[in-house]
């Protein structure tokens, strides 16, 4: 019996101080039970800054000038271990983390990613298979591009295609997104900086593959000067369990450093239209002279009228004209409807880059003569008079053009400016002889009101 209490004794004895080693360790030591060690590939980040709502690669821009001349002093050294696969470039596209599903949110991210991919290149030579492509939509760096030099092989499963279209028509931009199939989409995860790393994730999001088979971008980009060394840097890190789309994934808490800016160069496309004042077609002529005693709307034969502009520089753009018409128009046996005209405007826009629409301002000249005869002149039955001559007119217009898609758009502008009529004749016309005879000479000047009512078609010419 005393035995038996001994060994119930020395037995709880044992117990306990199993129960107090595992408290003590729970204590001291708790992340033990609960870190797991995670590696990161050794990268070096390039990060360049685009202007809102623009794919232009601008060199002066932000600290675009700064990072490509790293990025020409860095990746040089590595061309040959890019060329043998052995390294790989991962170009990432920011963009909000609202509204990115929209085509145009796509197309101009890719845009943007086409300008760094034609830079390395045309500068450095480097070809386009050694270049990963994803679009980030956590809304970090937005309106940037980060250019990664990654020290491993290219992945299987990356995406190396760029879609884009330079148009910016909804149809040819949808039609080059679809391109895709699914959009090469990824999602940033920040880790802050440890042992003079900057650590993000970059987690993959590619319906064309089971989750199963992708591989996260986990990146330590150097804070300073990077040194050639191992290409893996491990550390320890607590992970936890976040839900998304109704699937589980690891998922990092991000701590924030953000770097600076970036671009590089682009060619902007610029656009040309062809348009037609319908009130010339509706046999309205576009302008009344003030001043001259005789104000009013001039109505006679339709005029046939043409106008071509080229677009260029983002805001700035050039309109020429021409109108022609010589036809009979009322008593069709008696009048006479005869005018011709040229006009040069250059325009300003000054609303929202390389768009061309809206508001619009500019100055315009034009020439012409005229030859007008029959009841308008003079309501006399036994008589026919006419008037010709020729005239220059010099002026400001503003207007403002709406999109109405598929190229199509129409335009309003009002124009005012003064006008010379000169080498005036008003005639007698003979039937019985056929000719005319001269009875007065006349000229005038003062300024003239008109306006515009066109139908234009827009469409694009690359660079």
């Amino acid at each position: 019996m005393y035995s038996m209490k001994r060994q119930i004794c020395k037995k709880r004895k044992e117990v306990v101080r199993a129960v107090s080693v595992l408290l003590l360790l729970s204590v001291f030591f708790p992340p033990v039970l609960k870190a797991q060690t995670t590696t990161y590939t050794k990268a070096e980040s390039f990060l360049f800054s685009f202007k809102e709502s623009s794919d232009m690669f601008l060199a002066d821009y932000g600290d675009n000038a700064y990072q490509l001349e790293r990025m020409g002093q860095r990746l040089p050294v590595f061309r040959s271990c890019l060329l043998a696969g052995s390294c790989h470039l991962l170009v990432v596209s920011h963009v909000g983390a609202y509204g990115y599903e929209e085509d145009g949110v796509v197309n101009e991210a890719s845009l943007r990613a086409s300008r760094i991919r034609a830079c390395l290149k045309t500068r450095l030579d480097i070809p386009s298979e050694c270049v990963a492509f994803y679009i980030d939509r956590s809304g970090n760096y937005r309106d940037r591009v980060h250019v990664y030099l990654i020290e491993t092989p290219l992945p299987w499963f990356a995406n190396i295609a760029i879609h884009y279209s330079e148009s910016r028509y909804p149809v040819a931009v949808k039609a080059a997104v679809e391109k895709y199939g699914a959009v090469p989409y990824v999602d940033l995860y920040r880790r802050g900086e440890a042992g003079g790393y900057d650590r993000v994730v970059y987690r993959i999001d590619d319906p064309l593959f089971d989750r199963s088979e992708l591989e996260d971008y986990r990146l330590a980009s150097v804070v300073d000067t990077p040194k050639r060394g191992n290409t893996t840097i491990t550390t320890r890190e607590t992970l936890r369990v976040v839900k998304k789309e109704g699937k589980p994934e690891t998922a990092v808490t991000a701590a924030v450093r953000e770097p600076a800016l970036p671009q590089a160069t682009a060619v902007s496309p610029f656009f040309m239209s062809v348009k037609t004042n319908l009130l010339p077609w509706c046999t309205v002529a576009p302008s009344i002279q003030l001043g001259t005693g005789d104000v009013k709307m001039q109505t006679g034969s339709f005029m046939p009228n043409v106008e071509l502009e080229w677009y260029f520089a983002g805001r700035w753009s050039v309109a020429v004209s021409g109108m022609y018409a010589d036809f009979a128009y009322k008593d069709k046996t008696r009048d006479r409807w005869s005018v011709s005209e040229v006009s040069v405007e250059p325009r300003v826009w000054p609303l929202r880059r390389d768009e061309f629409a809206w508001l619009n301002a500019g100055l315009f000249g034009e020439y012409g003569d005229f030859d007008v005869r029959g009841s308008g002149i003079d309501p006399g039955k036994e008589l026919l008079y006419g008037r010709t001559g020729r005239f220059w007119t010099l002026g400001a217009s503003i207007g403002c053009l709406i999109p109405l898609g598929k190229g199509f758009c129409t335009e309003v502008s009002v124009r005012m400016g003064y006008r010379s009529t000169f080498d005036g004749k008003k005639y007698r016309y003979d039937q019985i002889d056929d000719k005319n005879y001269l009875e007065t000479r006349f000229s005038s000047t003062g300024f003239m009101i008109g306006g515009k009512v066109s139908l234009v078609y827009r469409f694009q010419i690359n660079n």
